[in-house]
């Protein structure tokens, strides 16, 4: 669909309102809400690190101002949630050789297995809704949220 298309595909209330409410009611069928799921790999996370923790698994190499951007989130919220994680043992921060002004951020090992554990969950939650679905709406639900998710 063209931009200017786009940009004239007004939505309404009762559509915006049926989304929000279609998201809840999943994010509570399927416990994606980190914080209700007791004895999980997110059971004694704060909301922020899940995220987090996903990102950073992904091979890079990451500086606070990098995850900052990559989640869309203020360096300070960042900073915090690296704090929480570091204090777990769950992050490593050091410094750069060849630029010491910068600060590299990467799993330690417990971090590497919990983001492991924390995707295959996600990856089991993502099976279980997409089962109740046939082929056609499941690729049409993947393809519908990959193109919300890329703008």
């Amino acid at each position: 669909m063209r931009k200017s298309a786009l940009a004239d595909n007004k939505v309404s209330d009762p559509e915006a309102v049926a989304l929000d409410e279609g998201i809840a009611l999943l994010l509570q069928r399927f416990k994606l809400e980190p914080s209700i799921i007791a004895g999980s790999p997110y059971a004694d996370l704060h909301a922020n690190d899940v995220g987090l923790l996903v990102v950073l698994r992904q091979p890079e190499k990451w500086s606070v101002r990098r995850i900052a951007q990559s989640l869309g989130a203020p360096i300070s919220t960042i900073s915090s949630a690296l704090d929480r994680l570091e204090s777990r043992g769950l992050i490593t921060r050091g410094r750069v050789e060849e630029d010491r002004r910068l600060v590299r951020i990467e799993l330690s090992s417990a971090g590497q297995r919990l983001a492991t554990k924390i995707r295959a969950s996600q990856v089991e939650v993502c099976r279980a809704m997409l089962s109740r679905l046939g082929a056609r709406d499941r690729a049409d639900l993947i393809r519908v949220v990959t193109q919300l998710a890329r703008g």
